[in-house]
Formats: C-alpha cells, sequence, structure tokens
C-alpha cells in the first residue's frame, strides 16, 4: 500500500511539474510575442512618420513653386508680416494669394498688397491646384476643403500641413520698408509634428535664422521648403 501510495505521490509531482513547465513556456511566448509586437510598432510608427515628412515636403514643394508664380507674374512674393507670431494671418494672405485674389497696386512707397475688388466670374488664375493640398478656416479646423465662392475672396482660409497644422509663412517686406530684410526671400516650413514652433533664434526684423532655433527643442521637427 505504501508503495502504491508512493508511486502515486510521484506521478503527481511528475504532472505538477509538467504543469508548471507549461506554464512557464505560455509565459515566455507571451513575452516575446509583446516584444515582436513592440518592435513592430516601433517600426509602423517611425514608417508612419517618415511617409508624413515625405508628404509635407512635396507640398512646400508646391508652395515653393506657387511662390515663384507669383512672383514673376507680379513682381514681388506675397507681403506678409516677418513675425512668426503672425503665422495665422500670414497664412491666410498667403491662402487668398496663391488662389489668385491678392494684386499688388499703385507704386513706390505708395504700393499696396490687397484684395482684387473685381474678378471674372469663374473666379482668378491661380497659381496652385489647391485639391492637391489641405486647406481649412483656423476657427474651424475639421471642416477641410469646403467649397469656395469663386466671387468672393477666400479671407478666412490657410493651407494646413498633414498634422493639420498652419504652414508658416513668413516675409518681411512692405511698401513702407521694402528692404527690411537682410536675407533674400522668405521663410516657408511646417512646425512638425508637435505643432509648436518656438520664435527665439528668428529675427523678424532682419528675416535671419540663427541656428540656436533650428536646435531648440520645440524647431527640431520643423521642416523648411527647399531643405
Amino acid at each position: 500500500m505504501r508503495l502504491s501510495n508512493s508511486c502515486a505521490a510521484f506521478s503527481s509531482n511528475i504532472r505538477s511539474a509538467k504543469r508548471a513547465f507549461t506554464l512557464i513556456e505560455l509565459l515566455m511566448v507571451i513575452a516575446v510575442i509583446m516584444i515582436l509586437a513592440g518592435i513592430t510598432f516601433g517600426v509602423f510608427t517611425g514608417v508612419k512618420n517618415a511617409q508624413t515628412r515625405t508628404a509635407a515636403k512635396a507640398e512646400l514643394a508646391a508652395l515653393t513653386q506657387a511662390l515663384e508664380q507669383f512672383k514673376l507674374r507680379n513682381g514681388d512674393y506675397p507681403w506678409v508680416d516677418g513675425d512668426p507670431s503672425k503665422a495665422e494671418e500670414n497664412g491666410k494672405i498667403l491662402f487668398q494669394a496663391l488662389v489668385g485674389w491678392m494684386q499688388f497696386s499703385g507704386s513706390g512707397t505708395s504700393t499696396q498688397f490687397e484684395s482684387k475688388t473685381s474678378v471674372p466670374a469663374t473666379g482668378p488664375v491661380a497659381y496652385i491646384d489647391i485639391s492637391k493640398l489641405t486647406y481649412a478656416d483656423p476657427s474651424q479646423p475639421d471642416a477641410l476643403n469646403p467649397e469656395i465662392n469663386p466671387a468672393s475672396a477666400p479671407s478666412s482660409y490657410v493651407f494646413l500641413d498633414p498634422w493639420g497644422n498652419p504652414y508658416v509663412y513668413l516675409y518681411g517686406k512692405s511698401a513702407s520698408d521694402p528692404d527690411a530684410w537682410e536675407i533674400f526671400g522668405y521663410h516657408l516650413y511646417s512646425r512638425g509634428v508637435d505643432g509648436v514652433d518656438l520664435a527665439v533664434g528668428l529675427d523678424a526684423s532682419s528675416g535671419i535664422i540663427q541656428a540656436s532655433h533650428r536646435e531648440a527643442d520645440e524647431n527640431v521637427d520643423n521642416i523648411y521648403a527647399g531643405e
């Protein structure tokens, strides 16, 4: 009887050992799956971010080309404020200009950059195909690419980057101070995934961007036109 009990106890220990080993294996498999899932998610996120940045660069290239077409026809780029804090206001002017609703009038110190008062019934000649980009009224950011009335100036829209933030366009030039900036040309960029742009290192009066601007934590993800 004691031998039988000993055999039964031994068999029970073997079954327990098997169950414990199986549980350890299961935990190991779960751990491996979680590690692989983390790696896969990281790779997917990295690929998605790279694709989004590529899309932003393509849109910046399209905007740059449109700005060059605007200058070719009008003699200068759209006049806006050189201060990054005026990005939304500048973005609205940029949008109006590139869809053909802005013009220069007068001459010399009396030159004005303003909305057109009359256009053909079909609307003005645009410098860019807005159907290829995303735009919205900043007060209604979810209402993307609304229909535009060709008979009135679209004064409330801005171009949005792939993260849903307005592109930043700066060009510190006006009739009262035509040589305000020391640099030639404008700045055009996306604020990147964080949607934040720190003004430090960007001189609004001269247009010069210092290395400190690009190296700031808030700006390292910025994407600049032509880069």
